[in-house]
């Protein structure tokens, strides 16, 4: 919601645009949104439904607490990465930010704790490894597990690009502010000047829905050479 107004404005008036922002839904932020990227979100929704059936498949084989322990993180992922979606197209492209950095590192932790010889699964259950460098330890143990090297510095680059929406940095504050003209804006916003941003976010959030389904599928195929003699 924008706030061009005069300092006149009555107290009654700016409670409702708070009340609005905290308590009532914005359809018609959501709108423009969908009216612009509609098929970007459909194929979003397509390619986490492929995720979230994946997901299930593993957590059928979840037999012990690791394996628990690597289906949550899985499901996490899942969650946080629609979560993010859902706040970018309703106008939350900051806290959207925030999530889906969560969302990568959640995706990194979960493939490394397929690696009983890292150890990183049994320091995340005791609650002594620091999972804001999982994806640091991905990079590091790439050919350990495997892993492309495009695709683990892809991720990488992605948690670059979302880690400014979790701290005050001159991104987050730009996401309140309007590149149209209609002043600063109070929580949900669709700002016409930042299509080539809201773009840029969306794509990143598809390709990363597209591959889950398949690092899914790797983390479980890495669980079954753990436990092959």
């Amino acid at each position: 919601m924008s706030d061009n107004k005069s300092s006149t404005e009555s107290l009654e008036a700016i409670r409702k645009t708070i009340r609005t922002e905290v308590a009532e839904d914005t359809p018609a932020i959501r709108a423009k949104y969908l009216e612009h990227f509609g098929p970007q979100v459909e194929e979003f929704c397509d390619a986490m439904t492929a995720a979230y059936i994946a997901w299930r498949k593993l957590d059928a084989q979840s037999k012990d607490k690791e394996s628990a322990y690597v289906s949550a993180l899985v499901f996490a992922a899942i969650n946080s990465t629609a979560v993010s979606m859902r706040l970018l197209i309703n106008g939350h492209q900051s806290a959207a930010g925030a999530i889906q950095r969560q969302a990568l590192e959640t995706v990194a932790l979960a493939v490394l704790c397929t690696s009983r010889s890292l150890g990183i699964m049994s320091r995340f259950m005791k609650g002594t490894y620091s999972t804001n460098k999982a994806i640091r330890d991905l990079l590091r143990n790439t050919a350990q597990l495997e892993l492309s090297d495009v695709g683990v510095r892809a991720l990488a680059d992605s948690r670059d690009f979302f880690n400014a929406f979790s701290h005050p940095s001159r991104l987050s504050l730009a996401t309140l502010t309007s590149f149209s003209g209609e002043g600063l804006y109070l929580g949900s916003a669709f700002d016409s000047g930042k299509l080539a941003a809201y773009r840029k976010e969306i794509s990143t959030r598809v390709s990363l829905a597209s591959l889950l389904s398949n690092i899914i599928v790797g983390i479980q195929d890495g669980r079954r050479a753990e436990r092959t003699p």
